[in-house]
C-alpha cells in the first residue's frame, strides 16, 4: 500500500522531494526549539555555585543545537538524495534520544530521570512534522525504544515502577506516531497517484486535440494541408511582419522576406482525365502531383530560393489542396521574380512527371498557375486593433482578397492557352490588375507558349521564355 513501481516511486521522490526537504528543516528547528527548553530547565535545578561551562547537560545540549542548525544548512542545499536523508535524519533523531539516555546514566539524578518521559516528543518531530516515511519512521521507533528501555531497565530508577512509565509513554508516542505517519504517506502517495492521472488525462486529451487539429487540416487524398491551414500561415506571416516591424528579435536574428507570393494551381483539363481514366486514376493522379509540388518546394526551400532563410517550421512552406484539382501555396519570396521562378519551377515539377493525358493538347498533365505577390507591409495594415478575434478577421479578409486576385491570374492562365504562369499584380488598394495589357501580353505568351511548347529545358524554363505570362 506504501509503495509503487521503481519508475513510479522514483517520480513520487522527485515531486515530494522539495516539500520533504522543507519539513526535515523544520523538525531540526523544532528539536532545537526543544533542546534549549531542556537548557533552560537543567539551568534551574543546577547548584546555584556551577557555572554554565560546568554544567554537564546544558553544554552537552547546546553542542547538540550547533549541529542541529549545521544539519539545517545541509538540508537547504539539497545535497541529500531520498536514501540520505532519512538515514541521516534517523541518525540525528537517534542522536537525541541516546544524549538524553547518556544524561540520566552519567549524572544519576533525578531531573535526567524526569527529562526521559519528553523524549517521546522526539519520534514525534521526526514523523510528523519532518515527515518520514513509514518504514524509516518504524525504524526509528524501533531503535528509539531499545534506546529508553535499556536505560530504564538497567539503571536503579529513584521510584518504583519508574522504567515502566517511562517505557509506556515512549511506546505510547512512538505508537500514535506510527499511525499518523502511515496516514499521512497515504494520503501523499494518493494524491501524486491522482495528480499523475490527471496529468496524463490532460496530455492525452493535448494529444488528442492536436491530432484532431491535424486531421481537420489535412487533406486525406493527398496528405497535404488544406486551405483551413492557409489562415494559420497567414498569421505566422503577420507576426514575422511585427518583428520585423519592431526589430529584429535575438530568437529571430534573419529578418523575413518582404513579400508574400500566393499561387493558385488547378490541374489542366483534370475532368477529362478523369472521364477517359477513371476517378481512381485521378486520385492517383492527384496524389502524385502532390508530391511532387511539396517536394519540389522543400528544394527549392533547402536551397534558400522559397521561404524565409531563418524558418524552421516546414509547415510554412508547404503546398495546400484547395479544393478538387486546384493548390495553392502562400510563401515568403524576395521579390516578383522569385516568386516567378518558384511558381515556374512548380509548374515544370508537374509536366516532367509525364503522366500521360491523351485528352491534353501536350499528350501529358499540365499545371496552370496564378500567382500574387504582396508586400509582407500588407499585413500591417490596420494595426493597432487590440482585438485578437478582429485582426484574425481582417487577415482572413485580406486572405480572400489575395485569394480572389490569383484566381484571375490563374482564369487568365486557363483562357490563354494552359500550362503557364501568369501574375496578377496587387496595386495596394484591395483589387488587382494583371501584368500589362491582356491583348499585348497574351498574345505574346501565346507566340512564345507555340514556338517553345515542345522544347522545354532539363531542369526548369527560363525566366520569361515558354509559359510565362
Amino acid at each position: 500500500m506504501l509503495s509503487f513501481a521503481p519508475e513510479l516511486e522514483r517520480g513520487f521522490e522527485q515531486f515530494e522531494h522539495r516539500r520533504r526537504m522543507s519539513r526535515a528543516a523544520l523538525g531540526c528547528w523544532s528539536l532545537i526549539i526543544f533542546q534549549l527548553m531542556f537548557v533552560l530547565y537543567d539551568t534551574v535545578y543546577a547548584p546555584v555555585t556551577m557555572p554554565v561551562t560546568e554544567n554537564l547537560a546544558v553544554m552537552t545540549r547546546l553542542y547538540v543545537c550547533i549541529a542541529l542548525a549545521i544539519l539545517v544548512l545541509v538540508l537547504k542545499s539539497e545535497v541529500c538524495r531520498s536514501v540520505g536523508r532519512e538515514a541521516l535524519l534517523v541518525v540525528t533523531l537517534w542522536g537525541v534520544i541516546g544524549l538524553a539516555a547518556w544524561l540520566a546514566v552519567r549524572e544519576n539524578h533525578l531531573r535526567c530521570f524526569l527529562e526521559l518521559y519528553a523524549l517521546g516528543v522526539v519520534p514525534l518531530v521526526g514523523i510528523v512534522l519532518m515527515q518520514l516515511r513509514f518504514v524509516t519512521a518504524l525504524v526509528l521507533s524501533s531503535g528509539g525504544m531499545a534506546i529508553v528501555m535499556s536505560v530504564a531497565l538497567s539503571v536503579s530508577m529513584p521510584y518504583a515502577h519508574m522504567d515502566f512509565a517511562i517505557s509506556f509513554v515512549f511506546m505510547a508516542f512512538c505508537l500514535f506516531s506510527l499511525i499518523a505517519s502511515f496516514r499521512i504517506e497515504f494520503s501523499a502517495r494518493h494524491a501524486y497517484l491522482m495528480t499523475s492521472i490527471d496529468q496524463l488525462r490532460l496530455q492525452d486529451v493535448e494529444t488528442r486535440n492536436a491530432e484532431l487539429q491535424e486531421m481537420a487540416c489535412l487533406d486525406p487524398l493527398t496528405q497535404l494541408y488544406n486551405r483551413r491551414h492557409l489562415i494559420e500561415v497567414i498569421k505566422q506571416h503577420h507576426g514575422d511582419a511585427q518583428q520585423a516591424k519592431n526589430g529584429v528579435s535575438v530568437s529571430h536574428p534573419v529578418p523575413p522576406l518582404p513579400c508574400l507570393a500566393l499561387m493558385m494551381m488547378d490541374v489542366d483539363h483534370f475532368k477529362a482525365f478523369n472521364d477517359h481514366y477513371g476517378h481512381v486514376a485521378g486520385d492517383n493522379c492527384l496524389y502524385q502531383i502532390a508530391q511532387a509540388l511539396q517536394k519540389t518546394l522543400d528544394r527549392e526551400r533547402s536551397a534558400g530560393i522559397a521561404g524565409s532563410l531563418d524558418w524552421d517550421d516546414a509547415a510554412l512552406a508547404s503546398v495546400v489542396r484547395f479544393g478538387g484539382e486546384e493548390f495553392t501555396v502562400l510563401v515568403a519570396v524576395r521579390d516578383l521574380e522569385h516568386a516567378r521562378s518558384l511558381a515556374e519551377a512548380l509548374r515544370y515539377a508537374i509536366k516532367s512527371l509525364k503522366l500521360p493525358h491523351r485528352e491534353s493538347e501536350l499528350g501529358v498533365v499540365t499545371l496552370s498557375v496564378g500567382l500574387c505577390v504582396i508586400p509582407l507591409s500588407r499585413l500591417l495594415e490596420g494595426e493597432g486593433m487590440e482585438d485578437e478575434m478582429t485582426r484574425d478577421m481582417a487577415l482572413e479578409t485580406l486572405l480572400t482578397q489575395w485569394v480572389d486576385q490569383a484566381d484571375k491570374g490563374l482564369y487568365r492562365a486557363k483562357r490563354h492557352g494552359r500550362n503557364r504562369t501568369c501574375v496578377q499584380r496587387d496595386n495596394g488598394n484591395g483589387k488587382a490588375r494583371p501584368q500589362g495589357s491582356d491583348d499585348q501580353r497574351d498574345g505574346l505568351h501565346d507566340e512564345r507558349q507555340a514556338a517553345q511548347q515542345d522544347e522545354l529545358p532539363d531542369h526548369r524554363p527560363p525566366m520569361g521564355g515558354a509559359g510565362l505570362s
